[in-house]
């Protein structure tokens, strides 16, 4: 064991800027899934679901974050300056980034999504 420190660090969304445009992860409707599940019915499909637990968690950020190391981090690390690689608890934008990356891995993956509901 090296004693690598991981830390979850939450930003203060309500004392950032607002972002332009959408902050929301969406939302399937539940009228694509009713369809879905019928559609997998009629034709004799299994259906299954997926929870993605720390969603936010998993997502690079798209702007450049850092903070400055207390003495939290370990005596050897005060006072330098860290980078955030990867998303933060409390962004204004966290839903939105984390739809665009599960949105990116999906085409990676050569998945289209439905013109009626975008997020099917």
């Amino acid at each position: 064991m090296d004693f690598t420190r991981k830390v979850r660090w939450v930003l203060d969304g309500h004392k950032t800027v607002n972002p332009i445009g959408s902050t929301y992860a969406w939302v399937v409707s539940r009228e694509s899934v009713r369809i879905a599940c019928t559609y997998a019915a009629l034709n004799n499909l299994s259906v299954c679901a997926a929870d993605i637990r720390n969603a936010y968690l998993q997502v690079p950020l798209p702007q450049k974050d850092y903070i400055i190391c207390g003495p939290e981090f370990g005596l050897e690390n005060v006072g330098k300056v860290v980078f955030i690689h990867q998303a933060l608890y409390g962004g204004k934008a966290a839903g939105q980034d984390f739809r665009n990356q599960l949105r990116s891995c999906m085409r990676h993956l050569h998945f289209q999504p439905c013109l009626a509901d975008p997020d099917v």
